[in-house]
């Protein structure tokens, strides 16, 4: 009998967070966990493998990067529904989440119920968000979409280099970079360039400021 609960694959990066919504939806009537993972190359796999209805993932995870890694889940299989279940509330995670056209932004504060709400209602072919993202967002007639209400300068940066900006800012080197997203040193070396050049900013130090000033990084 083929099962008619709703697939869901979860990703976190803080593993007994996600072991513990795990183990609470084993008993819900109408969700199923069909993989988890802490890393976001494991994600794009665990998508390709199980084919989910909805991906629920938090919008930090290591390795190539959230972002990037919904961008191609998404490439693949357009019909899968995204949600953010995050604890970072900022412009530019709004921004960039709102640009995939994520089904649900939820923050962690939330009951497990309006988390449960959420996935049925994303799976359904709707949509939900707390009400603090609310406040960031408006519905675009002519895009027929949600977008951000704010948008910062780092909406100028790919997935990609948002995520090296990321590790720039927290002081990661081109080689260490490298590894964790599985890119050559020259790509990272490219993108850096690129992300100086059109944040017009040329220092180490002022891009991690700038980094945790627009809510990319915490302080």
């Amino acid at each position: 009998m083929v099962s008619d609960r709703i697939r869901v694959v979860l990703a976190d990066s803080l593993e007994l967070f996600r072991d513990a919504l795990t183990a609470r939806f084993q008993s819900h009537p109408k969700i199923e966990v069909v993989g988890t993972t802490t890393d976001s190359d494991q994600l794009v796999q665990i998508c390709r493998r199980e084919k989910p209805q909805v991906v629920m993932t938090d919008v930090t995870l290591p390795g190539r990067g959230t972002f990037d890694a919904l961008e191609a889940i998404l490439s693949e299989r357009p019909q899968t529904k995204v949600m953010l279940l995050t604890s970072h509330l900022s412009d530019i995670f709004v921004g960039y989440a709102f640009r995939l056209g994520v089904a649900g932004y939820v923050l962690k504060d939330e009951t497990f119920e309006h988390l449960t709400n959420a996935i049925e209602q994303a799976a359904a072919g709707g949509s939900y968000y707390s009400p603090q993202v609310k406040e960031r967002i408006y519905f675009d007639e002519a895009e027929a979409r949600f977008v951000a209400r704010i948008e910062s300068d780092l909406a100028m940066l790919t997935n990609r280099q948002l995520e090296v900006l990321r590790h720039l800012a927290r002081g990661d080197s081109v080689k260490e970079i490298a590894k964790q997203m599985h890119l050559s040193q020259k790509s990272v070396d490219s993108h850096k360039y690129r992300i100086m050049n059109k944040l017009g900013i040329h220092d180490r130090v002022e891009l991690a400021r700038f980094a945790i000033r627009e809510g990319l990084m915490l302080p």
